[in-house]
């Protein structure tokens, strides 16, 4: 039976406010229920976050929409871990080392927690930033006034190199972004320039050839294999980017993500911006490059990248490039430096730390090399570099501190790589109880996609909630 469906948990939600993110909402008797159920069944418990955590909406909320990014993580996950006072004890940090587009930062930020995050993708940690920043609305609609008037007045701005720009953009829309970002940089206070740069990279993307339905880019163009309906639509959205004004665009997407702060200012008008931990999760260190403490955080949220990962980095190239975040002949860099990626350069296959997984995972790979040397090498970078993401989670994570992890299985060469199985190893070995695992249907959330031929597709999440013991 779902536990989003159960009588018990049904009749427990029911005494809680509908009003999304009511301040005294406390989920700790729904997670006991949880955990009761997991004592009794030691196996995965279904469950419906979307249902059990009903005062959450799914869709357009707060700042939760201010930027696509590729699959986010369901803030009703996160927000039920955060509402719980038997695991976060009180305390005012949520950490997220793998940040994303910045959910788990968001609703901690919403109820009264301060967010640490770190990410590998630079535009990520951007994201975040604005995503939790509490901006003065009025601020924002003074500097949207000052924009709208320098927009028209410039007539030339220094030319931005964007990735293989001539399949994304006509050279006039590229020229009339380029007026637009000349006058958002020229916006003197860095934090609502900030806000003006998230609102650009949507534009960026939305007013380029890449199909909007696919989270890299991938040129718009009609198929023979689609149907007469479908190539009408990608007709009609290619006559539409040729007649589109860049700037009547920016300021539709200003003024609704305005709207968004002005939503997410009636909830926590006093919420904390997210605070960079930095941009290796096997490295977490403060902004002055001390290391951060050991035993500080009560709470960790967050969701790794699986094997076979999202090209995050190649989603986002559009926007890292128009942002001065990486420049186009540095994307590649830069994917080298995150977990899961796909493809690996022969140095870094050459070199590393030895593999210390358990037999069962030593056979995996070893089944995988059989079939495809190259992607058991892969696959074994993959599960050493999360095992040192890992082992840095239990140096931070206080005793009796939590540890969230939300992650799915894939497959490799056809076979089954059980990443939850994988990483609930791992933390035991470092000295972490599982108190709770529970099973997720994916609905959609850009997750249900093939990353690769040898990577199958991932149906359903896990979600594991882990207790650093006493040494």
């Amino acid at each position: 039976m779902s536990i989003g469906s159960g009588r018990v948990l049904k009749a427990s939600t029911d005494r809680y406010e509908k009003i999304r993110g009511a301040g005294d909402i406390d989920t700790t008797l729904l997670l006991e229920e949880l955990k009761h159920r997991y004592r009794h069944s030691l196996s995965p418990v279904d469950v419906s976050f979307r249902s059990l955590v009903e005062w959450v909406r799914t869709g357009d909320q707060f700042t939760h929409q201010i930027h696509p990014y590729p699959a986010k993580l369901l803030p009703h996950i996160a927000n039920f871990f955060i509402r719980a006072s038997s695991i976060r004890k009180g305390d005012q940090q949520v950490l997220d080392p793998f940040c994303g587009s910045g959910t788990v930062a968001l609703e901690a930020s919403l109820a009264g927690a301060q967010p640490l995050i770190a990410d590998a993708n630079p535009f990520a940690l951007l994201l975040t930033k604005v995503k939790t920043t509490p901006y003065d609305p009025e601020a924002l609609l003074r500097a949207a006034e000052i924009l709208r008037k320098r927009i028209t007045r410039l007539r030339t701005a220094p030319e931005v190199p964007v990735v293989n720009e001539e399949l994304w953009y006509d050279p006039k829309t590229k020229k009339s972004l380029e007026i637009i970002l000349r006058a958002v940089m020229e916006l003197e206070d860095d934090c609502i320039r900030d806000f003006f740069r998230i609102c650009f990279s949507v534009v960026a993307r939305r007013l380029s050839f890449a199909d909007p339905s696919i989270s890299v880019p991938v040129r718009l163009k009609q198929k023979p294999s689609l149907s007469n309906k479908a190539n009408e639509a990608i007709s009609a959205q290619i006559r539409w980017l040729e007649n589109a004004t860049p700037s009547t665009e920016f300021f539709r997407v200003v003024q609704s993500n305005i709207e968004r702060v002005l939503s997410a200012n009636r909830l926590s008008p006093k919420r904390s911006a997210a605070i960079p931990v930095g941009m290796d999760a096997r490295k977490l260190e403060l902004t002055d490059g001390r290391r951060l403490p050991n035993n500080s955080v009560n709470l960790t949220i967050t969701s790794p990248p699986y094997g076979s990962a999202q090209k995050y980095v190649r989603a986002s190239s559009l926007s890292l490039n128009w942002l001065s975040l990486c420049d186009p002949n540095q994307l590649a860099n830069l994917e080298g430096l995150s977990i899961g990626r796909e493809h690996l350069s022969a140095k870094r296959r050459s070199s590393g730390e030895a593999f210390s997984g358990s037999s069962r995972f030593h056979k995996l790979l070893e089944n995988i090399r059989k079939k495809n040397p190259s992607r058991s090498i892969i696959t074994e970078t993959y599960l050493t570099e999360m095992t040192a993401a890992l082992r840095e989670l239990h140096r931070v994570t206080a005793v009796d501190g939590h540890v969230v992890i939300v992650i799915g299985n894939n497959t490799v060469t056809g076979l089954h790589l059980e990443n939850d199985r994988y990483i609930t190893e791992v933390m035991e070995d470092l000295g972490f109880e599982l108190e709770l695992a529970l099973a997720d249907r994916i609905h959609s959330r850009g997750l249900m996609t093939v990353r690769n031929k040898n990577a199958g597709l991932i149906s359903a999440e896990t979600i594991l909630m882990l207790r650093k013991r006493a040494a």
